[in-house]
């Protein structure tokens, strides 16, 4: 078995020679003792800054979690220890601290922890639960973020991994990002709470926002000395500016290293893949894209863009290549984003509201330094039949009719909250799957935060898709009946040009 230093931990990167061994000593009241940890698996990591990962230590499963960023990581450690304590001090569940230590090198701080076996964080539970039990499960987290608050206490950090569900209990974690609040014994005064109430909600699809008056109403009965008013409305608009600050910083990390994502870039290439498709096969895949178009199942030719069906370790892909049709074209491309590039992140904005979109999963731009040459987008294969024939062959008024036309009204309520402008709303454009409505053709989307600019181009958007049916009178003034009601909702946009 390998053995490990903080000058492995720093140089290591995200993978380590598990399992290792790590020299330690254990403070005491006694004074430190040298012992041996044995880490197993990592949970997660941060590069060059911190490490959590099971262990066994004295022949019981812990958690371990190693501070080892420079200079940083002896007030870490103390945050952390800090936070714990509060924790316990309080009373809000949080994993039992077994010991706290530093490597023998001097230079990486550590704590141990219980492992709380079986454990699952909120968002595994989330994503396992139906729509009753969800609701049940975010009513009693809400209650223990109500609990915090009235303790004084703030996660800054609150994001579903830090909450961990095992049978009723719900235990608080990373304890390094808490904050203490203690005005005058009252806990954590209204602006701070709801604010941290909010960023919590906003992690959650914009379909979920129905529950937000309910649960804004639940977290006041948890904390009824605050005062805070019956109002819903202003909850909703904090929600809104919460959800888009976060999408602003999570926007901003997708076109370098993450957990999520690897990174690759020299002269000829940036490029941008999930980890989980990593294989020999995309390794020969990013070197000969093309090769792949021309075995796999064309789509859509074109000079604009080629999409086609690819296979990729036996698995469906649809590749999206956005070609060069002429010189002027391509030296315009040279100094902009490719449509690759947009398209990756507007999937990731989609995903992140909640909104269906095939799961991007690489962006690949040839490049000569920092010039742009030909891009490409992968994503994964969809079934499903596109919107314009599925509503041709349904009759108006049909279950299945008044199902998607709801989609349609509900993901046209998100486009407007959140400025979002899509370019091109041919109705071929979105897919009918059994899970619900599939937006494709990301590369004309974008962001507008004007509020008059938006208002016009997003009329133009709903125009567009009315005149879908400009043949069919019928269907036309079911559709355009929709988008008045959704216009009644609201003044931000006007369907006129």
């Amino acid at each position: 078995m390998s053995v490990i230093t903080t000058a492995t931990l720093l140089a290591g990167g995200r993978t380590l020679p598990l399992p290792a061994t790590l020299e330690v000593r254990l403070r005491n009241r006694v004074g430190d003792t040298a012992q041996t940890l044995e880490l197993l698996h990592v949970f997660r990591v941060v590069p060059k800054r911190r490490l959590v990962a099971l262990a066994r230590w004295q022949g019981q499963t812990v958690v371990v979690k190693l501070f080892f960023a420079r200079p940083r990581w002896a007030q870490q450690l103390e945050r952390e220890v800090q936070g714990i304590t509060a924790m316990q001090t309080l009373g809000i569940q949080t994993a039992t601290l077994l010991g706290r230590g530093e490597t023998l090198d001097g230079h990486c701080g550590f704590v141990l922890l219980r492992y709380i076996e079986g454990g699952k964080n909120l968002s595994q539970c989330w994503e396992q639960a139906d729509t009753e039990a969800r609701d049940a499960l975010l009513r009693s987290v809400v209650a223990l973020i109500a609990d915090c608050h009235e303790r004084g206490l703030l996660q800054r950090d609150i994001h579903l991994d830090n909450f961990l569900l095992h049978g009723d209990d719900i235990y608080l974690l990373d304890a390094g990002e808490l904050e203490q609040f203690t005005q005058h014994g009252e806990g954590v005064d209204s602006v701070n709470a709801l604010r941290n109430l909010a960023l919590f909600l906003a992690q959650f699809p914009v379909s979920n926002d129905e529950l937000a008056p309910g649960l804004y109403d639940y977290y006041r009965q948890q904390r009824p000395g605050t005062g805070l008013s019956e109002d819903t409305a202003v909850f909703r608009a904090l929600l809104r500016r919460k959800r888009t600050m976060r999408l602003r910083t999570v926007l901003k990390k997708l076109y370098r290293e993450t957990s999520a994502n690897a990174f690759l870039r020299d002269w000829n290439h940036y490029i941008v893949y999930e980890r989980g498709l990593e294989s020999e096969d995309l390794q020969r895949f990013l070197q000969q894209p093309d090769t792949y178009i021309d075995s796999g199942t064309l789509i859509k030719g074109g000079r604009t863009a080629t999409v086609a069906k690819v296979m990729i370790d036996g698995k469906p892909y649809v590749l999206k290549r956005y070609n060069i049709k002429s010189l002027w074209h391509r030296i315009r491309r040279l100094f902009q984003p490719s449509r690759a590039w947009v398209c990756w992140r507007n999937a990731h904005m989609l995903d992140m509201l909640g909104i269906a979109t095939p799961k991007p999963l690489l962006m690949m731009e040839w490049r000569f330094g920092s010039l742009r040459r030909e891009a490409y987008f992968l994503c994964e294969f969809v079934e499903g039949e596109d919107a314009l024939h599925f509503l041709e062959k349904e009759p108006i008024n049909s279950p299945a009719w008044t199902r998607t036309l709801d989609q349609f009204r509900a993901l046209f309520r998100a486009m407007r909250d959140y400025g979002i402008v899509h370019g091109d709303m041919k109705a071929t454009n979105f897919l009918v799957t059994d899970q619900g409505l599939t937006v494709l053709d990301l590369d004309g989307m974008f962001q507008e935060s004007d509020q008059r600019r938006f208002a016009k181009a997003f009329g133009k958007d709903l125009q567009r898709f009315a005149k879908n049916w400009e043949n069919d009178p019928e269907r036309e003034q079911q559709v355009l009946t929709m988008l008045a009601q959704l216009q009644d909702e609201s003044d931000y946009f006007t369907t006129g040009s």
